[in-house]
């Protein structure tokens, strides 16, 4: 349906998305069933040239997968017209020997983790070029101050290179799970009709030998209603989701027009209004929120059918495909638009610099205080009289401070001024901010690093 891609592929990687079509599915249920021949036939379990003839007999070209589709449900899931109509070209003789061993739960669930695998690995390449480009952020704008806002108030100054850090930092916290899940999280489902495998197969331990063929895990033992495999990569995707929409919720907020701190990238085409030609909206920003709303949403189905009753389960088994390929592939596509936000995020440091100003009184009036003890007759008037004044007209406190006091701020004596110039600095008040910023650049360099060895 046209609808479908209008409404849903917009929040998805169109990429991923080719990948999960219907065709493939088929080629990779294909895929499992040959692996299964290729092993037995290599332990003289079956005669041989099985697996030869079964290729030959069984191109994708030749499947009908519309018609697949078509008979789906009438028995529950689409392993079973799958292997009807692979039977029906196969010769006579070649027949029993496919699907040998083997259930139609082991078919879907193991052709579902051959899909979703690559994906994963894309997920966390992007990630990883998220994270490079937050450490530029970073760097650049380590001593750039801004307001730090609690409870969407202003409050103390940090800097943008620590806000850029806490991005970053959420991401670190939930890659190395996904990377663990990329390596180790994807398994071979292989128990045949209620998961207790085949003493003939598991003699010759073939599971780990098609495992190894399919790029995937052996689990302890088949997962029919065991669903942790399910949820472990629904969990971390979730939580990736999360992460996400934590930076673009900030981002879109300093997008506003009234702070204007932040603009998405100039992108041809993106970011108009059907109605108001002056707008920019912060499209990437809104693309990404939908995307990890939806996850959340999968992750809630998905937790809902990780109990599962006896060998196999009645709907909740066939409720997690859905919501796991299609959450892999929201998730996908928000760690792709991320990676185009930040590499390419307008930063405006004199915007942050302005709004900052407008409640810098908040800190500095104390410290002013405390700098002029010596003169508070003249100056502690002075200092209040600005406040109200910046206040009152929505002008910078500092600019209306040296307006009121030009004559009186100084002494002649250079460590004067440059005792003020540190006191009326946002930076003296950035607590650790510094710190923090060269601590995330060191763990990004850690993550990236161990990433590198681990994808060689």
């Amino acid at each position: 349906m046209k609808i479908t891609q209008l409404i849903n592929q917009p929040f998805i990687h169109s990429d991923i998305a080719k990948r999960f079509s219907d065709r493939l599915f088929v080629q990779a249920m294909l895929d499992f069933e040959l692996a299964i021949i290729e092993v037995r036939e290599y332990h003289s379990l079956i005669p041989a040239g099985i697996l030869q003839q079964t290729k030959a007999a069984l191109a994708i070209d030749l499947f009908d997968i519309d018609k697949i589709g078509a008979q789906t449900y009438l028995g529950g899931n689409a392993a079973i017209p799958f292997i009807a109509q692979a039977k029906a070209l196969l010769p006579q003789d070649i027949k029993p020997y496919f699907h040998q061993t083997v259930t139609s739960q082991d078919v879907i669930d193991t052709a579902m983790m051959m899909m979703l695998k690559p994906a994963l690995q894309r997920i966390n390449d992007d990630l990883l070029n998220v994270l490079q480009a937050c450490a530029v952020l970073i760097e650049t704008h380590r001593a750039t101050p801004m307001a730090g806002r609690t409870l969407l108030q202003q409050a103390l100054p940090i800097t943008f290179g620590v806000k850029a850090s806490q991005w970053a930092a959420s991401l670190i916290a939930v890659l190395p799970n996904l990377m663990q899940l990329e390596q180790a999280g994807f398994y071979l489902q292989w128990g045949g009709p209620v998961g207790v495998g085949n003493e003939e197969n598991e003699r010759h331990e073939l599971p780990q030998q098609v495992a190894t063929l399919l790029g995937l895990s052996l689990p302890l033992l088949p997962w029919h209603t065991n669903r942790q495999p399910i949820h472990a990569l629904a969990s971390g995707l979730d939580a990736c989701a999360g992460a996400m929409e934590n930076i673009v919720e900030d981002i879109a907020l300093m997008c506003q027009s009234e702070l204007g701190e932040l603009a998405e990238p100039a992108i041809e085409g993106m970011g108009g209004s059907s109605s108001m030609p002056h707008k920019r909206n912060p499209v990437l920003c809104a693309l990404i929120k939908t995307a990890t709303l939806r996850m959340h949403g999968h992750l809630s189905v998905i937790s809902n059918t990780t109990a599962q009753p006896f060998e196999r389960a009645l709907g909740q088994w066939h409720a997690s495909w859905m919501p796991l390929m299609e959450g892999v592939a929201l998730v996908a596509g928000a760690a792709d638009y991320l990676k185009t936000l930040l590499q390419g995020v307008q930063v405006h440091p004199e915007r942050m610099a302005a709004n900052l100003d407008l409640n810098s009184d908040a800190y500095l009036i104390e410290p002013l205080k405390r700098h002029f003890l010596d003169r508070q007759e003249r100056i502690y008037p002075l200092i209040e009289q600005a406040s109200q004044q910046a206040h009152r007209e929505h002008k910078g406190f500092v600019q209306t401070f040296f307006e009121f006091t030009t004559e009186l701020l100084v002494d002649d004596s250079d460590n004067d001024t440059n005792e003020l110039a540190t006191l009326l600095s946002p930076l003296t008040y950035c607590g650790a901010a510094d710190r923090q910023c060269q601590l995330t650049l060191r763990a990004i360099e850690t993550i990236v690093s161990n990433s590198s060895r681990i994808n060689k």
